[in-house]
């Protein structure tokens, strides 16, 4: 039996804040947010957008930034100016006013909090998910974060303070690769270390083995999400997931 749909919330555009070159901030609300469930900074919800023939409709993930249950407010990052495709443009081309519909929020893809060693790694897509985790950890934790971004301008506040854990690896200036750069900040850090790895699937592909059989890590505490693939749309990069897993 297949698993039921989520019902769609209906909310609207009560905000835009432009955070950087690359990013743009929705802040949604109505009363299609008012069983809202808290607590879901990190996790995701699909935007559902209508195609202009009539066809099934366009699903896209996007990461909570935050959710403010006593005013109905869920903030979420879409990225502009990098890739073309139907949700970019939609995103470029919202106002203030205009009708959303959502579906949501999923599951988090890290689940355990309680250990003493994390190393995140996202790129501007998956920013939202290593903010929304850092602040789930432990305090005595060793954690760590590479979170790579297109310009120095795209380097955003986060809502923990990552002046000591976290490298901004900017990609317009940078002298090493991102996986050079993972693997600099990760060798010392415990085999028992849990990963997640936020990022274009070709980074996945290729950080998974460094952390495997070069750092040691256990690939079963290593959490891979490939949030997209270069030179490939959502759509067919989705069926290619789950044809293929990362």
């Amino acid at each position: 039996m297949r698993p039921k749909k989520p019902t769609p919330r209906y909310t609207h555009i009560a905000d835009i804040i432009e955070l950087s070159p690359h990013l743009r901030r929705f802040i949604l609300s109505g009363d299609g947010l008012k069983d809202f469930p808290v607590g879901k900074e990190g996790s995701y919800v699909k935007l559902l957008l209508a195609q202009a023939d009539g066809s099934e409709m366009i699903k896209r993930s996007y990461t909570i930034r935050s959710f403010n249950p006593d005013t109905n407010e869920l903030a979420l990052d879409f990225v502009v100016n990098c890739h073309e495709g139907p949700a970019t443009l939609w995103a470029k081309q919202a106002k203030v006013g205009d009708n959303v519909m959502i579906a949501g929020p999923g599951p988090l893809k890290m689940t355990d909090y309680q250990q003493s060693s994390y190393l995140l790694v996202g790129d501007i897509t998956a920013v939202n998910a290593v903010n929304g985790y850092v602040p789930r950890f432990s305090k005595d934790a060793d954690v760590r974060a590479v979170v790579s971004v297109p310009t120095r301008s795209d380097i955003i506040e986060m809502d923990y303070d990552d002046s000591h854990n976290t490298v901004w690896f900017v990609e317009d200036e940078a002298q090493t690769t991102l996986e050079q750069t993972v693997t600099e900040t990760a060798k010392n850090m415990a085999n028992n270390t849990h990963v997640f790895l936020g990022i274009e699937a070709g980074h996945v592909r290729s950080l998974k083995p460094i952390l495997q059989d070069e750092l040691g890590f256990d690939r079963l505490n290593i959490f891979a999400v490939g949030y997209w693939k270069r030179g490939v749309d959502a759509d067919r990069f989705g069926a290619q997931k789950r044809a293929n897993p990362l």
